[in-house]
């Protein structure tokens, strides 16, 4: 079979005397990364609470608000 791309880029980093990238990942001294924590309702309710708040910070919606009516006069016939 022949060689993949990521294969010889390896061996030709250990011909020119580079870090062997095998070295360079490390283990996770016993902590499983897939491993997930399921939240709590606290924790849902909390980041729908927070959801969106920092993008509406400078937003005020209140009396600086403005609306604009255009009123076109009627003629009568």
């Amino acid at each position: 079979m022949s060689k993949s791309q990521a294969q010889k880029l390896r061996q030709r980093h250990l011909r020119e005397g580079k870090l062997d990238p095998a070295i360079q990942r490390l283990h996770w001294n016993g902590v499983n990364p897939v491993s997930k924590k399921t939240p709590s309702l606290k924790e849902l309710q909390a980041k729908q609470l927070h959801k969106h708040k920092s993008r509406n910070l400078n937003h005020h919606h209140g009396d600086d608000s403005f609306f604009h009516e255009i009123v076109m006069p009627c003629s009568a016939a």
